[in-house]
């Protein structure tokens, strides 16, 4: 039950399930011009208060209001659905996202308030329109895919979103932003992602349609490219809702990641992606879409000593030509993005000395022996258990003028996070780098190198 009382929204009732399940990502669509967020439904048992903060910082008791864009009800299912503008009051836009601040004030059984805050986050959506001349003529021919027969204007083409070019009859109209979603007038929906859509690329072959396959929708089309994936489907095929305009046809795709586990722990390279797209069919022929794109938090090296006075050190770039500071930490980095990793010996002049490194391993807190572990380096040599092998690098190139060339040890490893090996869902806080090393004096039956086998890095 929903009481408004002076602009105040009072929830008769607990959040089912715990305060907890408000932090399910698959409570926030994010449209076009809208984010809409749904609580869990109530019981009645105690009762809640539901403000926005505004840009500055004060309070405001969420209502319905037109002219800030913002509008609470109750669902069927007894949810909380709030719903903003992204051109309201109280949205914000931040580092690429529009951003909206909730607060939930829940009056306990003693009468004593407890205060929750939440940030609700949308992305700032890739416009709908034509791709520009630059980003159409920088698609390969090979990867281009028909986005319309070839007999289409130009002005039909781009009026749907796609590159046009007089230059190939043979597939004029073609598809070049890195989401297209068009819901025509066949009563199909027709979805189409490129693979730069998300940092690090998505793996094309890993997206697909929750619960539309080619059993459950016999009419499903699905084409691809190097670059782009595309679905076609009748909207029969998608979950079905009735409006009070008409009908909204709703369907989502999602990338699934490539999981390595190795005694107990867990990690990914790969970007996760979920779209929602509705079609709504009635009163209007406006076609809202909804898209959500979330990345994996990177992980974030840090600087440590030993016994031996070894220093590990993140470079810039493959180089080594700079280094990052002691304030530059923690650093970021995308998934699979190169991390380019440094130990050394530091105040010894003994040409002699070679140092070796040993095992090598991240773990997602300061504390070297905690878990969950990953091995980079196992007895000197690349981790075999990983898809993306981390490489040993040469140094002691002339142009380096490294006094004591044996004196460093250098690898690239491919930015990885830590994940929960059974719900498959990204792990909090930084990632850390370890090593264990030692310093070896060359001998007549001991060279100090560390003799790998050479493999592939890359395997998918």
């Amino acid at each position: 039950m929903v009481l408004a009382l002076v602009g105040v929204l009072w929830l008769c009732g607990f959040v089912a399930g715990g305060l907890d399940s408000w932090d399910d990502p698959s409570r926030l669509r994010c449209g076009y011009d809208y984010m809409q967020y749904s609580l869990p439904s109530v019981l009645d048992d105690a009762a809640f208060v539901l403000s926005v903060i505004d840009h500055n910082g004060k309070p405001h008791y969420l209502h319905n209001s037109s002219a800030c864009g913002t509008w609470v009800g109750q669902d069927s299912d007894g949810s909380i659905m709030v719903t903003a503008s992204f051109d309201g009051c109280f949205v914000k836009e931040q580092e690429g996202e529009h951003i909206m601040t909730i607060s939930l004030e829940e009056v306990l059984h003693d009468g004593k308030p407890q205060y929750h805050k939440k940030d609700l986050k949308c992305p700032l959506l890739p416009a709908m329109d034509a791709p520009s001349i630059d980003e159409c003529a920088a698609i390969p021919r090979a990867d281009r895919m028909p986005c319309a027969n070839t007999s289409v204007s130009r002005e039909l083409c781009e009026g749907v979103g796609c590159c046009y070019t007089q230059n190939d009859p043979g597939n004029p109209c073609y598809y070049g932003n890195k989401l297209t979603a068009q819901c025509t007038d066949d009563n199909n929906m027709v979805v189409v992602v490129s693979k730069d859509l998300t940092l690090p690329s998505l793996i094309l072959d890993s997206v697909s349609l929750i619960g539309v396959d080619s059993t459950s929708c016999p009419s499903l089309s699905i084409s691809k490219t190097n670059s782009f994936v595309g679905f076609r489907f009748p909207l029969a095929c998608n979950v079905v809702n009735q409006a009070l305009d008409g009908m909204i046809y709703e369907s989502t795709l999602v990338a699934t990641k490539v999981i390595q586990t190795w005694q107990g722990s867990s990690i990914t390279r790969d970007s996760t992606v979920r779209i929602t797209v509705r079609c709504t069919y009635g009163k209007t022929d406006v076609v809202p879409l909804e898209i959500e794109v979330l990345t994996l938090p990177p992980p974030s090296p840090v600087s440590t000593q030993g016994p031996l006075f070894l220093e590990m050190r993140i470079a810039t770039d493959g180089a080594y030509s700079s280094y990052f500071a002691e304030e530059d930490y923690p650093i970021v980095r995308v998934l699979r993005e190169p991390v380019f990793v440094e130990v050394r010996i530091l105040n010894r002049n003994d040409p002699n000395l070679v140092l070796v490194l040993d095992n090598c391993w991240a773990t997602n807190s300061a504390n070297p022996t905690d878990d969950p572990q990953w091995p980079i380096l196992f007895n000197g040599c690349p981790f075999p258990g990983d898809n993306y092998l981390t490489e040993r690098l040469a140094v002691g190139a002339p142009s380096e003028n490294l006094a004591f060339p044996s004196h460093y040890q250098r690898f690239m490893v491919s930015t990885f996070t830590f994940v929960d090996p059974n719900t498959q869902v990204a792990l909090g806080g930084l990632v850390f780098f370890h090593c264990s090393a030692s310093v070896c004096v060359p001998s007549a039956t001991d060279s100090c190198i560390v003799n790998c086998p050479q493999r592939r890095r890359n395997v998918l």
